[in-house]
């Protein structure tokens, strides 16, 4: 007779790493949720135009920096989720504000309205995939990813509509508050060692 012995099932071995070092998602997310609500305060016409100095020159470094950093870190401990989000959305900070630095110390010309549509559609697309990676994470960090997928599809709307804009604003603004609830949640979690702040665990996973 065949041998019917059930053949040993291969295991993803264990990542030693995750056991040594503490997660830097908190130190991202902070980074991201302070420097995206700024923004948006600009875009909802809540501070003056002249705090664009400001906000682009701390966004390049926490904004920017401190997300390549933290997302380098995930990718140490095996997180690659969390190091493709940190390390792309620091890169878009850093190109971001690179960007507007260029625009007031050359004679470059601003980039087309259509151009700027496309840049901020493939950012969208970009986060909205990302957003399909959270379902099996918590409800938080799927609101993140779902506020913002659509602060940057009413940003590309808003570029020939004022309103549209504004409104963009908000939105990035209380995109960039829950970031900053889950990073602050997730330091209290961890001090705790229970979920102390609800950030709502997905029981059933989707894949």
């Amino acid at each position: 007779m065949a041998d019917t012995a059930e053949m040993p099932v291969e295991t993803k071995p264990v990542n030693p790493h995750v056991a040594t070092t503490c997660t830097a998602g908190p130190i991202g997310l902070t980074a991201f949720g302070i420097t995206t609500i700024l923004l948006n305060f600009l875009n909802a016409e809540l501070i003056g135009k002249d705090t664009i100095t400001l906000i682009i020159c701390y966004g390049m470094f926490h904004g920017g920096m401190i997300q390549i950093l933290a997302g380098m870190w995930e990718v140490y401990r095996g997180n690659i989720f969390g190091g493709c989000a940190f390390t792309s959305y620091g890169g878009f900070w850093m190109g971001f504000a690179l960007f507007e630095i260029l625009m007031v110390i050359t004679e470059l010309e601003p980039p087309s309205k259509d151009g700027k549509v496309v840049w901020l559609v493939v950012w969208g697309i970009f986060t909205l995939l990302n957003f399909v990676g959270t379902l099996n994470a918590n409800r938080v960090v799927q609101f993140v990813f779902a506020s913002l997928t659509a602060l940057f599809f009413l940003l590309a709307a808003g570029v020939d509509n004022a309103d549209i804009h504004v409104l963009a604003g908000y939105v990035g603004i209380v995109c960039g508050s829950s970031a900053l609830y889950l990073g602050w949640a997730e330091v209290m979690n961890e001090l705790a060692g229970r979920e102390l702040c609800y950030i709502g665990p997905v029981k059933n996973k989707v894949f």
